[in-house]
């Protein structure tokens, strides 16, 4: 079973030194707690599709620890650039284009800065690779929002689980896709549809 250690430096300077090795850990957000792995490690990504039982056609999101971090990864607009002068650090993952020879060469990618402290733990350690960040649990059951209930579903799974308490979110995390002056709704999640009105989005009735 994974170890449960608390957010703290020597936790977090264990998980950085997991994740830089290819290792999955286990990680509090502010939405939902989260199996991380390096969004460049090829065999942490499919230690996760396996962990998660999740299909291969579900393509995963990117966690950045500064949203200036996204502008290597993707083509920022001004729409998508005000959605994140609003709503990052926080609980909006934005699927934007992405940049040539990013990932496997893939068209769009979902891309999260979220708000939780161990983004500037992890940058004083000198580790700010970007992650996949999914939800720490088997496909289909409930996202956990506790150390204890992502110990119950995957903690045999992986070798740490850091412990940052209940998740303020509690839900996961909206998802929009935004195109040129356009945005869509992907997913509804812990920011409400209405909250995007400024930006053009038409609430679902």
């Amino acid at each position: 079973m994974a170890e449960i250690h608390p957010t703290n430096a020597e936790g977090y300077a264990k998980a950085a030194k997991l994740l830089r090795a290819g290792e999955l850990v286990i990680l509090p957000t502010d939405t939902v707690y989260g199996l991380a792995a390096r969004a460049d490690n090829p065999k942490a990504i499919a230690e996760i599709y396996k962990v998660k039982r999740r299909p291969d056609a579900k393509a995963l999101s990117v966690v950045v620890f500064a949203p200036e971090h996204a502008t290597n990864l993707v083509h920022i607009s001004p729409l998508a650039q005000s959605l994140m002068d609003k709503f990052w650090p926080g609980a909006l993952t934005l699927v934007l284009p992405a940049r040539g020879g990013v990932y496997g060469g893939v068209q769009t990618l979902a891309v999260r800065c979220p708000d939780i402290g161990w983004t500037q733990a992890f940058a004083k350690l000198g580790f700010t690779a970007p992650l996949v960040l999914p939800s720490a649990n088997t496909s289909g059951l409930p996202a956990p929002v506790t150390a204890a209930q992502a110990q119950a579903d995957i903690g045999d799974k992986v070798a740490l689980i850091l412990d940052g308490g209940p998740c303020k979110g509690g839900r996961e995390s909206t998802i929009l896709a935004v195109e040129n002056d356009n945005i869509k709704l992907l997913r509804i999640g812990a920011i409400a549809p209405e909250k995007f009105a400024e930006f053009g989005l038409v609430s679902p009735q």
